[in-house]
């Protein structure tokens, strides 16, 4: 399995613990709804949805220690002294903000093509009362795991995405991968891919990556592979491990904001397993992470881009020598993916797709249909395939 912790668990992950999880969403929730309240214009939901979530980023890097404290109690005297200087609370909430924003991989966070927290601020006192909440009533986002992911993959930080606001959930499924899922996917990919190929530089890819779970997976997976020793693979010093890791694993997301969460949390994941090799200090700082040690996850539409060529220009949102081969097809020994199984509203997407993928996108049909033979396309002569099924069994 992917996943192995020594710690016994003591109770359960909070990741799966509703006795957690329901009064955060519901907090968060409550929060958005008095933020959107400051905000004017119809997006005003959208935007205040994106504010709160940036913050629960941001959140969860402070209590790591991976960004200074902006947001929790320890940073009263800081912030007493930039009001005191004349700064206000809301340029302070954008500061935070930015603060994510230190490592190349994570510039993203604050591009307003990803966040639309640059289009529009809410109100001092919106500000006002969301640090409040953060500073004395949110709950700590890093934790003791015991089974399943630790808090410093940011899985937690990834669900709550689509919990925050339904916009995402509704317009993109994005329905986040249960741990022990991306366990089981991995398993019946990854794993029999470094058995047939234990000398290639694996290729593995999500066409469908949300914020990065099956991909936070399978980096690990990879490290630790690449870190091992055996016949005819000796163990890679722990730069070079990380590095091969990153050059063959890839991501595709519709979603800007999505993507840019995975960017975060694959490059918080290569640093704490550097830091973990002994091969960066501790505690872990996200701008001392190596700036280029780039996440390769593409915004963009997997089931219509790489159509032909590798990567035509306009089908990504990013520019694509980024993003070398991906999406190319038979290249890849694994493939795994927990598709969107909604149908397409949008006529012009609807028939691209439909003609893009002419055998199987008759009448309505479920974007899963398109996914299950972009899956197969993807993979190389004998690689390696798993999908999470469509909620409808398609």
């Amino acid at each position: 399995m992917i996943s192995t912790y020594d710690t016994p668990a003591q109770k359960p992950n909070p990741v799966d613990d509703t006795t957690f999880t329901r009064p955060l969403v519901k907090a968060l929730q409550q929060q958005t709804e008095q933020l959107a309240g400051t905000i004017a214009g119809p997006d005003a939901h959208r935007i205040a949805s994106a504010w709160v979530y940036t913050t629960v980023l941001a959140a969860w890097c402070e209590d790591h220690a991976l960004i200074p404290a902006w947001l929790r109690a320890e940073a009263e005297p800081a912030r007493k002294h930039h009001l005191d200087a004349g700064g206000t609370l809301l340029g302070w909430l954008g500061r935070a903000c930015a603060s994510l924003t230190t490592h190349q991989s994570t510039a993203c966070l604050l591009d307003p093509r990803y966040n639309p927290i640059t289009q529009a601020a809410p109100s001092e006192d919106g500000a006002r009362a969301l640090i409040r909440w953060w500073s004395h009533e949110a709950p700590d986002l890093a934790y003791s795991a015991g089974k399943g992911p630790s808090s410093l993959t940011g899985w937690l930080a990834g669900d709550l995405l689509q919990l925050v606001a339904d916009e995402r959930r509704k317009a993109n499924a994005l329905c986040q991968t249960p741990w022990w899922i991306c366990d089981f996917l991995l398993d019946r990919t990854l794993v029999p891919a470094i058995e047939t190929w234990p000398q290639d530089l694996l290729r593995v890819i999500d066409p469908a990556c949300g914020t990065g779970h099956l991909l936070v997976w399978a980096l690990i997976g990879l490290y630790r592979w690449y870190r091992s020793n055996g016949p005819n693979h000796p163990a890679l010093p722990p730069d070079a491990a990380i590095r091969r890791a990153l050059a063959g694993l890839h991501g595709v997301e519709l979603d800007p904001l999505t993507a840019a969460v995975a960017r975060l949390r694959l490059t918080v994941t290569a640093g704490a397993l550097l830091a973990g090799d002994n091969a960066l200090p501790t505690p872990l700082r996200l701008h001392q992470i190596p700036a280029d040690l780039r996440p390769q996850i593409a915004v963009g539409n997997a089931l219509l881009a790489g159509q032909g060529d590798p990567c035509p220009p306009g089908t990504l949102l990013d520019d694509t020598h980024h993003y070398p081969r991906i999406l190319q097809r038979g290249t890849y020994h694994a493939v795994v993916a927990n598709p969107p199984y909604i149908t397409v509203k949008d006529p012009q997407t609807r028939e691209a797709i439909r003609a893009a993928y002419p055998g199987v996108c008759t009448g309505k049909f479920s974007l899963s249909v398109p996914f299950a033979v972009l899956v197969f396309d993807l993979a190389i002569r004998g690689g390696h395939t798993a999908t999470a099924p469509a909620e409808d069994g398609q």
